[in-house]
Protein backbone atom coordinates (compact mmCIF):
# COMPACT_ATOMS: atom_id res chain seq x y z
CA UNK A 1 0.00 0.00 0.00
CA UNK A 2 1.08 3.49 -0.80
CA UNK A 3 0.94 6.00 1.73
CA UNK A 4 2.18 9.42 2.91
CA UNK A 5 4.71 11.31 1.03
CA UNK A 6 6.08 14.64 1.10
CA UNK A 7 6.50 15.91 -2.08
CA UNK A 8 7.85 19.17 -4.16
CA UNK A 9 7.77 20.15 -7.57
CA UNK A 10 10.39 21.85 -10.04
CA UNK A 11 13.25 23.90 -9.11
CA UNK A 12 13.41 28.08 -7.68
CA UNK A 13 16.36 28.79 -5.97
CA UNK A 14 16.17 31.73 -3.37
CA UNK A 15 19.04 32.85 -2.67
CA UNK A 16 19.93 36.03 -0.45
CA UNK A 17 22.69 38.07 1.84
CA UNK A 18 21.42 41.42 1.47
CA UNK A 19 17.78 43.50 0.60
CA UNK A 20 18.61 43.39 -3.05
CA UNK A 21 15.78 42.63 -5.29
CA UNK A 22 16.56 38.46 -6.79
CA UNK A 23 15.70 37.01 -9.64
CA UNK A 24 14.55 33.33 -9.70
CA UNK A 25 15.99 30.86 -11.84
CA UNK A 26 14.78 27.17 -12.82
CA UNK A 27 17.56 24.73 -12.83
CA UNK A 28 16.30 22.12 -15.00
CA UNK A 29 19.77 19.77 -15.15
CA UNK A 30 19.27 19.74 -11.34
CA UNK A 31 15.56 18.66 -11.82
CA UNK A 32 16.52 15.78 -13.98
CA UNK A 33 19.26 14.53 -12.12
CA UNK A 34 17.14 14.87 -8.56
CA UNK A 35 19.97 16.94 -7.18
CA UNK A 36 17.68 18.98 -4.63
CA UNK A 37 18.21 21.27 -2.05
CA UNK A 38 16.74 21.74 1.29
CA UNK A 39 13.12 20.67 2.84
CA UNK A 40 12.52 22.89 5.69
CA UNK A 41 12.76 26.39 5.12
CA UNK A 42 12.43 29.51 6.98
CA UNK A 43 12.56 32.76 4.23
CA UNK A 44 11.93 36.10 5.38
CA UNK A 45 10.93 38.77 3.04
CA UNK A 46 11.56 42.80 2.81
CA UNK A 47 8.62 45.03 1.61
CA UNK A 48 9.26 48.50 1.34
CA UNK A 49 5.91 50.62 2.69
CA UNK A 50 3.47 51.53 0.40
CA UNK A 51 -0.53 52.40 -0.14
CA UNK A 52 -2.42 49.30 -1.49
CA UNK A 53 -4.91 48.62 -3.85
CA UNK A 54 -6.84 46.28 -4.39
CA UNK A 55 -9.98 45.07 -6.40
CA UNK A 56 -13.29 44.52 -5.28
CA UNK A 57 -13.03 40.98 -5.71
CA UNK A 58 -10.15 40.32 -2.62
CA UNK A 59 -11.63 38.84 0.56
CA UNK A 60 -9.58 40.38 3.80
CA UNK A 61 -7.24 38.17 5.28
CA UNK A 62 -5.46 39.51 9.34
CA UNK A 63 -1.48 40.06 7.77
CA UNK A 64 1.37 39.34 9.94
CA UNK A 65 3.79 42.31 10.28
CA UNK A 66 5.97 42.75 7.20
CA UNK A 67 9.55 40.76 7.71
CA UNK A 68 12.68 42.18 6.25
CA UNK A 69 14.75 40.10 3.86
CA UNK A 70 17.18 38.03 5.16
CA UNK A 71 17.35 34.36 4.12
CA UNK A 72 19.12 31.93 5.54
CA UNK A 73 18.52 28.80 3.43
CA UNK A 74 18.75 28.07 -0.26
CA UNK A 75 15.25 26.54 -1.24
CA UNK A 76 14.02 24.79 -4.56
CA UNK A 77 10.85 24.79 -5.35
CA UNK A 78 8.98 23.31 -8.58
CA UNK A 79 6.18 26.09 -9.83
CA UNK A 80 3.16 24.47 -11.06
CA UNK A 81 1.38 26.61 -13.98
CA UNK A 82 -1.38 28.49 -13.57
CA UNK A 83 -4.03 31.26 -15.50
CA UNK A 84 -5.65 34.16 -14.60
CA UNK A 85 -8.93 34.21 -14.85
CA UNK A 86 -9.44 38.39 -13.93
CA UNK A 87 -7.28 41.24 -13.62
CA UNK A 88 -6.05 41.34 -10.09
CA UNK A 89 -3.15 42.52 -7.39
CA UNK A 90 -0.20 40.54 -6.29
CA UNK A 91 1.15 41.33 -3.01
CA UNK A 92 4.14 40.84 -0.44
CA UNK A 93 1.57 38.55 1.90
CA UNK A 94 -1.63 36.87 1.83
CA UNK A 95 -4.26 39.72 2.39
CA UNK A 96 -5.43 42.95 1.41
CA UNK A 97 -3.15 44.27 3.75
CA UNK A 98 0.15 43.53 1.55
CA UNK A 99 2.23 45.78 -0.09
CA UNK A 100 1.28 46.06 -3.92
CA UNK A 101 4.31 44.67 -6.20
CA UNK A 102 1.74 44.90 -9.43
CA UNK A 103 -0.39 43.09 -11.28
CA UNK A 104 -1.85 40.46 -13.49
CA UNK A 105 -4.03 40.06 -16.23
CA UNK A 106 -6.82 38.45 -18.01
CA UNK A 107 -5.08 34.97 -19.20
CA UNK A 108 -1.91 35.61 -17.93
CA UNK A 109 0.65 32.98 -17.26
CA UNK A 110 1.93 32.62 -13.78
CA UNK A 111 4.17 30.17 -11.78
CA UNK A 112 2.95 28.81 -8.43
CA UNK A 113 5.13 27.70 -5.83
CA UNK A 114 2.59 27.02 -2.82
CA UNK A 115 -0.28 27.99 -0.96
CA UNK A 116 -1.51 28.82 2.38
CA UNK A 117 -3.27 26.59 4.80
CA UNK A 118 -6.21 27.82 3.48
CA UNK A 119 -5.78 27.72 0.31
CA UNK A 120 -7.14 30.60 -0.62
CA UNK A 121 -3.71 32.72 -1.84
CA UNK A 122 -0.94 31.06 -4.09
CA UNK A 123 2.59 32.10 -3.67
CA UNK A 124 4.08 33.02 -6.94
CA UNK A 125 7.14 33.59 -9.02
CA UNK A 126 6.87 37.26 -9.21
CA UNK A 127 10.06 39.24 -10.76
CA UNK A 128 8.47 42.35 -9.78
CA UNK A 129 8.93 41.77 -6.10
CA UNK A 130 12.59 42.42 -3.70
CA UNK A 131 12.40 38.80 -3.06
CA UNK A 132 11.61 37.25 -6.80
CA UNK A 133 8.04 35.86 -5.03
CA UNK A 134 4.51 37.37 -4.16
CA UNK A 135 1.19 36.21 -3.04
CA UNK A 136 -1.85 36.26 -4.79
CA UNK A 137 -6.01 35.57 -4.35
CA UNK A 138 -5.83 31.99 -5.89
CA UNK A 139 -10.08 32.19 -6.61
CA UNK A 140 -8.50 34.25 -9.52
CA UNK A 141 -5.73 31.83 -10.85
CA UNK A 142 -7.10 28.33 -12.76
CA UNK A 143 -4.62 25.87 -11.56
CA UNK A 144 -5.28 22.21 -12.38
CA UNK A 145 -6.73 20.33 -9.10
CA UNK A 146 -3.79 17.64 -9.25
CA UNK A 147 -1.21 19.90 -9.03
CA UNK A 148 -2.84 22.05 -6.36
CA UNK A 149 -2.74 18.56 -3.81
CA UNK A 150 0.91 18.79 -4.77
CA UNK A 151 1.54 22.38 -3.66
CA UNK A 152 4.00 23.38 -0.45
CA UNK A 153 1.97 24.85 2.35
CA UNK A 154 3.05 27.82 3.60
CA UNK A 155 2.79 30.06 6.48
CA UNK A 156 3.98 32.53 8.56
CA UNK A 157 5.70 31.51 12.45
CA UNK A 158 5.48 33.28 15.77
CA UNK A 159 8.31 35.69 14.04
CA UNK A 160 7.12 36.23 10.95
CA UNK A 161 9.32 33.78 8.74
CA UNK A 162 7.86 32.22 5.77
CA UNK A 163 7.89 28.41 6.96
CA UNK A 164 7.39 25.84 3.96
CA UNK A 165 6.35 22.43 4.24
CA UNK A 166 5.87 19.72 1.73
CA UNK A 167 2.18 18.90 1.07
CA UNK A 168 0.13 15.73 2.24
CA UNK A 169 -0.46 12.86 -0.01
CA UNK A 170 -2.10 9.78 0.33
CA UNK A 171 -3.22 6.41 -1.95
CA UNK A 172 -6.00 3.95 -1.18
CA UNK A 173 -5.34 0.71 -2.86
CA UNK A 174 -8.61 -1.23 -3.77
CA UNK A 175 -12.00 -0.30 -2.24
CA UNK A 176 -12.14 2.26 0.65
CA UNK A 177 -13.11 0.60 3.54
CA UNK A 178 -16.65 1.46 5.59
CA UNK A 179 -16.92 4.45 7.67
CA UNK A 180 -17.73 2.57 11.43
CA UNK A 181 -20.70 2.91 13.30
CA UNK A 182 -20.51 5.44 15.89
CA UNK A 183 -19.54 4.02 19.54
CA UNK A 184 -21.47 4.99 22.55
CA UNK A 185 -19.99 6.74 25.30
CA UNK A 186 -19.61 10.03 27.23
CA UNK A 187 -16.54 11.37 25.57
CA UNK A 188 -17.91 10.83 21.88
CA UNK A 189 -18.44 13.62 19.86
CA UNK A 190 -21.17 12.14 16.94
CA UNK A 191 -21.68 14.32 14.01
CA UNK A 192 -24.10 13.92 11.11
CA UNK A 193 -23.33 14.95 7.40
CA UNK A 194 -26.15 17.78 6.11
CA UNK A 195 -25.12 18.20 2.74
CA UNK A 196 -22.33 16.71 0.25
CA UNK A 197 -18.99 16.84 1.03
CA UNK A 198 -15.69 16.21 -0.02
CA UNK A 199 -13.26 14.60 2.56
CA UNK A 200 -9.73 15.11 2.98
CA UNK A 201 -5.99 14.01 4.09
CA UNK A 202 -5.73 17.32 5.73
CA UNK A 203 -7.99 20.18 6.71
CA UNK A 204 -8.04 22.34 4.03
CA UNK A 205 -9.51 22.41 0.38
CA UNK A 206 -5.87 22.70 -0.96
CA UNK A 207 -5.89 18.86 0.76
CA UNK A 208 -6.49 15.98 -1.08
CA UNK A 209 -9.44 14.39 -2.02
CA UNK A 210 -9.99 11.40 -0.38
CA UNK A 211 -14.01 10.40 -1.00
CA UNK A 212 -17.51 11.69 -0.90
CA UNK A 213 -19.97 11.32 1.76
CA UNK A 214 -23.87 12.43 1.44
CA UNK A 215 -26.30 13.57 3.43
CA UNK A 216 -27.33 11.49 6.77
CA UNK A 217 -23.99 9.70 7.14
CA UNK A 218 -23.17 9.38 10.98
CA UNK A 219 -19.65 10.61 12.15
CA UNK A 220 -17.51 10.25 15.44
CA UNK A 221 -15.54 13.09 15.42
CA UNK A 222 -11.75 13.08 16.85
CA UNK A 223 -10.01 16.00 16.30
CA UNK A 224 -10.51 19.93 15.56
CA UNK A 225 -8.30 22.47 13.28
CA UNK A 226 -8.66 26.51 13.60
CA UNK A 227 -11.43 28.00 15.17
CA UNK A 228 -13.53 24.29 14.50
CA UNK A 229 -13.41 25.12 10.71
CA UNK A 230 -12.73 21.50 10.36
CA UNK A 231 -13.53 18.42 11.91
CA UNK A 232 -11.42 15.15 11.91
CA UNK A 233 -13.40 11.67 12.19
CA UNK A 234 -12.74 7.67 11.76
CA UNK A 235 -11.99 6.87 8.51
CA UNK A 236 -10.29 3.57 8.23
CA UNK A 237 -9.09 4.66 4.76
CA UNK A 238 -7.23 7.45 5.56
CA UNK A 239 -3.62 8.41 7.27
CA UNK A 240 -3.86 7.32 10.73
CA UNK A 241 -7.27 6.15 9.93
CA UNK A 242 -8.86 9.39 9.82
CA UNK A 243 -9.89 11.93 7.76
CA UNK A 244 -10.93 15.62 7.44
CA UNK A 245 -14.17 17.65 6.67
CA UNK A 246 -15.53 20.85 6.36
CA UNK A 247 -17.43 22.16 9.54
CA UNK A 248 -20.42 23.35 7.18
CA UNK A 249 -20.92 20.23 6.10
CA UNK A 250 -21.90 18.54 9.43
CA UNK A 251 -24.29 18.98 12.32
CA UNK A 252 -22.42 18.28 15.41
CA UNK A 253 -24.07 16.50 18.45
CA UNK A 254 -24.83 18.94 21.58
CA UNK A 255 -21.38 18.56 23.19
CA UNK A 256 -20.19 20.41 19.77
CA UNK A 257 -16.21 20.16 19.27
CA UNK A 258 -15.53 20.27 23.55
CA UNK A 259 -12.58 18.46 24.82
CA UNK A 260 -11.19 17.52 20.96
CA UNK A 261 -7.91 17.99 20.58
CA UNK A 262 -6.51 20.24 18.13
CA UNK A 263 -4.34 19.48 14.75
CA UNK A 264 -2.01 21.70 12.52
CA UNK A 265 -2.01 22.54 8.89
CA UNK A 266 -0.46 19.11 8.20
CA UNK A 267 -3.48 16.78 10.36
CA UNK A 268 -0.58 16.73 13.02
CA UNK A 269 -2.17 17.02 16.65
CA UNK A 270 -0.63 19.97 18.36
CA UNK A 271 0.96 19.28 21.53
CA UNK A 272 -0.84 21.00 24.73
CA UNK A 273 1.79 22.67 26.93
CA UNK A 274 2.32 21.05 29.58
CA UNK A 275 1.14 22.47 33.38
CA UNK A 276 3.34 24.26 35.48
CA UNK A 277 4.31 22.76 38.80
CA UNK A 278 5.94 24.42 41.99
CA UNK A 279 9.19 21.33 43.15
CA UNK A 280 8.66 20.17 46.78
CA UNK A 281 11.86 21.70 48.44
CA UNK A 282 11.94 18.62 50.56
CA UNK A 283 12.14 16.02 47.85
CA UNK A 284 15.55 15.48 45.80
CA UNK A 285 14.55 14.74 42.44
CA UNK A 286 16.00 11.60 40.87
CA UNK A 287 17.95 11.83 37.92
CA UNK A 288 17.13 9.00 35.23
CA UNK A 289 18.45 9.00 31.54
CA UNK A 290 16.57 6.57 29.50
CA UNK A 291 17.50 6.09 26.14
CA UNK A 292 15.28 6.80 23.53
CA UNK A 293 14.92 3.89 20.84
CA UNK A 294 15.10 5.39 16.77
CA UNK A 295 11.91 4.36 15.24
CA UNK A 296 13.07 2.22 12.20
CA UNK A 297 10.60 3.91 9.83
CA UNK A 298 7.60 2.13 7.49
CA UNK A 299 8.10 -0.98 6.04
CA UNK A 300 8.05 -0.47 2.13
CA UNK A 301 7.97 -3.69 -0.43
CA UNK A 302 9.49 -3.43 -4.23
CA UNK A 303 6.95 -3.86 -7.23
CA UNK A 304 9.68 -3.76 -9.48
CA UNK A 305 13.82 -4.25 -9.44
CA UNK A 306 15.59 -1.06 -8.68
CA UNK A 307 19.19 0.38 -8.19
CA UNK A 308 20.38 1.22 -4.79
CA UNK A 309 22.34 4.32 -4.84
CA UNK A 310 25.00 6.08 -2.32
CA UNK A 311 23.12 9.45 -2.64
CA UNK A 312 19.91 10.74 -3.72
CA UNK A 313 21.42 11.32 -7.19
CA UNK A 314 21.23 8.97 -9.69
CA UNK A 315 25.22 9.92 -11.06
CA UNK A 316 25.85 8.81 -7.45
CA UNK A 317 27.65 5.64 -7.30
CA UNK A 318 25.40 2.12 -7.42
CA UNK A 319 26.18 0.49 -4.09
CA UNK A 320 23.90 -3.03 -4.68
CA UNK A 321 20.08 -3.65 -6.04
CA UNK A 322 16.83 -4.85 -4.88
CA UNK A 323 14.47 -7.42 -6.64
CA UNK A 324 10.73 -7.07 -7.00
CA UNK A 325 9.07 -8.37 -3.61
CA UNK A 326 12.37 -7.51 -1.17
CA UNK A 327 10.98 -5.68 1.61
CA UNK A 328 12.88 -2.48 3.10
CA UNK A 329 12.67 -0.05 5.98
CA UNK A 330 12.67 3.80 4.82
CA UNK A 331 14.46 6.02 7.05
CA UNK A 332 13.86 9.44 5.61
CA UNK A 333 12.53 10.76 2.40
CA UNK A 334 13.90 13.95 -0.38
CA UNK A 335 11.84 17.13 0.27
CA UNK A 336 10.04 16.38 -3.42
CA UNK A 337 9.21 13.21 -2.43
CA UNK A 338 11.57 11.72 -5.04
CA UNK A 339 14.20 9.73 -2.84
CA UNK A 340 14.02 7.11 0.15
CA UNK A 341 16.74 6.92 2.23
CA UNK A 342 16.45 3.12 3.06
CA UNK A 343 18.61 0.91 6.19
CA UNK A 344 20.75 -0.94 4.04
CA UNK A 345 23.37 -2.46 6.09
CA UNK A 346 26.01 -3.20 3.72
CA UNK A 347 26.52 0.26 2.82
CA UNK A 348 28.27 3.37 5.23
CA UNK A 349 26.69 4.19 8.19
CA UNK A 350 23.79 1.53 6.95
CA UNK A 351 21.99 4.12 4.62
CA UNK A 352 21.86 4.10 1.62
CA UNK A 353 19.13 5.95 -1.66
CA UNK A 354 16.45 4.71 -4.16
CA UNK A 355 13.67 6.02 -6.23
CA UNK A 356 10.67 5.98 -5.13
CA UNK A 357 8.77 4.77 -8.20
CA UNK A 358 7.64 1.34 -7.96
CA UNK A 359 7.97 1.27 -4.14
CA UNK A 360 4.54 0.13 -1.82
CA UNK A 361 4.84 1.86 1.45
CA UNK A 362 3.12 0.13 4.35
CA UNK A 363 3.22 2.59 6.52
CA UNK A 364 2.89 6.17 7.63
CA UNK A 365 5.72 8.17 6.23
CA UNK A 366 4.36 12.39 7.97
CA UNK A 367 7.37 11.53 10.61
CA UNK A 368 10.06 10.81 8.76
CA UNK A 369 13.12 13.17 8.77
CA UNK A 370 14.13 15.22 4.99
CA UNK A 371 17.20 14.76 3.75
CA UNK A 372 19.40 17.18 1.59
CA UNK A 373 21.26 15.97 -1.95
CA UNK A 374 23.74 14.34 0.10
CA UNK A 375 21.77 12.68 2.31
CA UNK A 376 22.32 14.91 5.38
CA UNK A 377 19.60 14.88 7.30
CA UNK A 378 17.83 18.63 7.69
CA UNK A 379 16.29 20.29 10.88
CA UNK A 380 12.81 19.56 12.34
CA UNK A 381 11.06 23.10 12.52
Amino acid sequence: MKKLFPSFLLMVVLVGCSAQPMTPTIDVPAIQTAVMLTAIAQVTLQAAASTPTSPATETATPEPPTPTFTPTVQVTLQPVPGIANANLNVRSSPGRGGQNLGGVFFNQKINVVARNPQANWYYILWQDSPTGYGWILASAIQVEETDLYRLPIAWYDAANNLILRPPVLWEIPGTPLPIPPVPEGDKIRPATVIAPANIRVCPSVGCLVLAILQPGQKLNLTGRYGDNEWAQFDYPSGPDGKAWISRAAIEPGPDGFSGLPRFDALGLELTPEPPTSTPDPNITPTITNTPKPTPAGPLARMEADAIIYSEPNSLSAQVGSLKKGDEIYITGISIIGEWYQIQYPAFTEGRAYIIRKNVRVLGDMRHLPYFDEKGNLLPTP
